[in-house]
């Protein structure tokens, strides 16, 4: 075996490997969605992107196009493309909400800036860009 084989050999495990690791890591983190076939969506976006106001950290590394924002007759979620849903939830974007549990919902154009408690009571902020933010609100004020 010459190098050049050598390297794509290991390069190809390299991958596989971190591919598994995010594909596991994702199925874990999404495990708190129901399957979206058992509710009734009002609303989704799935290329939306935005960030959490919880730290600097989260505000410097937002979602670009890969949030899926769906919003049910019950609940709001903010969730990810599987392989990028660990990283998500690392970045406090991972959320399933009850709509009584928003508490305020500003827009600024496409921007939208959701204020809400979570089930242990924390208060959280996530903002996000959505391509119809007038289909959004609606479907969050009913």
């Amino acid at each position: 075996m010459d190098e050049g084989t050598i390297f794509l050999i290991v390069w190809t495990i390299a991958v596989v490997l971190i591919l598994s690791k995010l594909y596991i890591i994702g199925k874990k983190s999404l495990s708190i969605f129901p399957d979206i076939n058992t509710v009734h969506v009002v609303y989704r976006d799935k290329s939306a992107s935005g960030n959490s106001t919880q730290s600097w950290k989260t505000k410097m590394g937002g979602a670009k196009n890969v949030l899926d924002i769906v919003v049910t007759d019950k609940e709001l979620w903010i969730k990810s493309m599987l392989l990028f849903a660990g990283i998500g939830k690392r970045y406090d974007l991972l959320h399933k909400v009850s709509l009584n549990n928003i508490k305020g919902v500003n827009t600024k154009g496409k921007k939208i800036t959701i204020d809400f408690k979570t089930e242990d009571g924390e208060d959280k902020q996530v903002v996000i860009i959505t391509k119809r933010p007038d289909d959004f609100m609606k479907a969050i004020n009913n």
